[in-house]
């Protein structure tokens, strides 16, 4: 029996792999995870006796057909040269390697291959599960009794719990070659589906068109950095919150409350509660602090950010100049 193969247990690896195993996407017994490092997957085969690890590619290559790639970029034409022999007709390849192109791998590689590109907030966590498996909580039958026996709002309050309260975190992007069967697209796109909400990218479009590579580049940019930009965010709203109060609100307390404060905002756009402009105008008057405060953010902030996707696509030019090179 062929097995679903993964190597490299980095953050993404590890991540993508727990989710698999926590949703029961797939049985223990038919994976096999393959790292440089084999004591790094020690608690991994202790807690899923049945899960084959590895620190030998080629052994993982020759009993699976679908291999998940989670390694560096740099790392992962070593990588295809070192397995590609024991790959046949039905192998697919997934990787996650930022800035490598289709045209980059079918260089040396001809094969079916999909990239995807995950954000690390889709890491599954037993409290958001526990939001979700909550049927037989007292509060979904008030939030039933509510939807029974009130007039105003109860369908949508109710479908925005629903909404907010499901398995599905962060968002990622998936690409597919033009070598890549739809019963393999499916399949990638169904495993992802589980554990993050998934925006399809038809690589028929993007081959011969620069602006649609742009497109790609900053929804990356939009789903996979954004996190670590928004917790920038967080942390400095945070630290200053406390230096400006003189330690009055700590650190803590702090968090707590841009958190929880950033995550109702989140749920309330998320689920069409209020709209951006609806929180702007509901939360701000004439002359008022929050105006002030929304004028020069408005002013400084357009210019932050626009100087930010200009610095970012400058790289992936340079990413993508040096791949070019590296695989011609």
């Amino acid at each position: 029996m062929k097995k679903y193969g993964f190597i490299g247990y980095g953050n993404m690896g590890k991540m993508i792999v727990e989710n698999i195993l926590n949703l029961k996407i797939f049985y223990p017994n038919e994976m096999i995870i393959s790292n440089r490092t084999l004591s790094k997957l020690n608690k991994l085969k202790k807690d899923y006796p049945d899960i084959t690890i590895t620190d030998d590619n080629t052994y993982l290559a020759k009993n699976c057909d679908k291999i998940f790639i989670f390694v560096e970029t740099p790392e992962f034409k070593d990588l295809i040269f070192q397995i590609s022999p024991f790959l046949t007709d039905d192998s697919h390849i997934v990787h996650v390697c930022a800035g490598l192109s289709f045209e980059n791998i079918n260089s040396f590689y001809k094969g079916s291959v999909s990239q995807v590109i995950p954000s690390i907030v889709s890491t599954f966590n037993n409290y958001h599960n526990e939001s979700i498996n909550i049927n037989n909580n007292e509060d979904v039958n008030n939030i039933h009794n509510i939807d029974n026996n009130s007039d105003i709002g109860s369908n949508h309050t109710f479908n925005c719990f629903k909404n907010a309260c499901n398995n599905k975190l962060g968002i990622s992007l998936i690409l597919h070659s033009n070598n890549t069967s739809n019963t393999d697209k499916c399949l990638i796109e169904e495993i992802f589906n589980e554990f993050s909400y998934i925006r399809i990218i038809d690589d028929f479009e993007l081959s011969n068109d620069e602006n649609n590579d742009r497109a790609v580049e900053i929804a990356t940019i939009l789903t996979s950095c954004a996190p670590a930009f928004i917790s920038l965010i967080i942390d400095n709203l945070v630290s200053i919150a406390n230096l400006k109060s003189k330690n009055k609100i700590n650190v803590d307390e702090a968090k707590y409350i841009v958190v929880k404060t950033f995550l109702s905002t989140f749920i309330q756009i998320d689920t069409d509660n209020l709209c951006t402009s609806d929180i702007i105008d509901k939360t701000s008057t004439k002359k008022g602090i929050t105006e002030i405060g929304l004028n020069y953010l408005d002013k400084n902030s357009n210019e932050l950010i626009n100087d930010l996707f200009d610095l970012l696509l400058e790289r992936y030019d340079e990413v993508k100049s040096e791949l070019n090179k590296n695989y011609s």
